[in-house]
């Protein structure tokens, strides 16, 4: 597994920097949050902060310091700029981190809409994976494993794995079966909504270890970006001298009205983020002070 800071080779080229416009929020914490868990324990600072801010905060400095990465990389091989450039994307795992400690236990009626969805979908599409494993379109022991258990939780799995390997085999799988894109979302959603929400033996996870879990996840990923918001600052610094205060502000600097206007909106528009992320104060996690660096 990718260590959580690593050093760069020098390429001489610019780095290509993952999608962020169709990057949903929970694919974002998917990525991160095995990175975030390798901070060792001693390390892990408690967030109290406004994520939002932070966010916010974030964007607008990799926007204002990394506007040519080809130049930074020169000037700076040592420095891990594809992590600062991931800081927005970073941000957005933080910000479905919050929301996730914030928010109210599922009921037993939102369990079984989406178990209905499941339920649905899962049978005629295991019920075809089968017939197109013995054509030798798909792996017959996969689809044998996907057959096998029971259960709520077991259901779920089944739901993932099946979109998962329609997805996989899409190539070969094209024209030879009926299923949507939008059925195949559907399916992997609830499916993976289902494995946060129940336990293996299918009951509701404990809303005070569910709750807890989320927190440690959430001060995880904040420890990430402070680490890294460090390194977008020396970036700042070294271009911009004692001017980088205002191109890269601090994680919890207030912004402008159309600043923070613009980072609400992107949040609010995020299907499935809490539009009452937490709101602590600006404790806790102490920022990191630039390191100087000769231009």
């Amino acid at each position: 597994m990718a260590k959580a800071r690593t050093k760069q080779q020098h390429t001489g080229k610019a780095p290509v920097a993952a999608p962020t416009a169709t990057t949903t929020y929970h694919a974002c914490y998917k990525r991160f949050a095995p990175l975030a868990a390798e901070i060792p324990e001693r390390e892990v600072e408690v967030c109290r902060a406004d994520v939002r801010i932070a966010f916010a905060n974030v964007k607008r400095g990799v926007q204002a310091a990394c506007a040519d990465p080809a130049r930074i990389r020169r000037a700076l091989p040592e420095l891990p700029l594809d992590d600062v450039l991931e800081l927005p994307d970073l941000g957005r795992a933080l910000v479905f981190a919050a929301t996730r400690v914030t928010a109210r236990p599922a009921s037993s009626g939102e369990i079984e809409a989406k178990l209905a969805i499941v339920t649905e979908l899962r049978e005629p599409m295991l019920a075809l994976a089968e017939t197109l494993a013995k054509r030798g379109l798909l792996p017959k022991d996969v689809v044998a494993e996907i057959r096998a258990g029971s259960g709520k939780y077991d259901l779920a799995s089944d739901g993932m794995a099946l979109a998962h390997l329609y997805d996989e085999h899409a190539e070969a799988l094209r024209g030879k079966h009926p299923f949507t894109r939008e059925e195949l979302d559907q399916l992997r959603e609830a499916s993976e909504w289902l494995l946060d929400t129940l336990t293996p033996e299918g009951a509701r996870r404990p809303v005070t270890k569910q709750r807890g879990e989320a927190e440690k996840v959430r001060d995880r990923l904040w420890t990430l970006l402070v680490r890294r918001h460090a390194d977008l600052r020396k970036i700042a610094y070294y271009f911009h001298g004692d001017a980088f205060e205002d191109v890269t502000p601090k994680l919890l600097s207030r912004l402008s009205r159309a600043a923070a206007r613009d980072a609400g909106e992107e949040v609010e528009a995020e299907e499935g983020v809490d539009e009452d992320a937490d709101d602590g104060g600006s404790g806790g996690a102490g920022e990191q002070p630039p390191v100087p660096l000769s231009p």
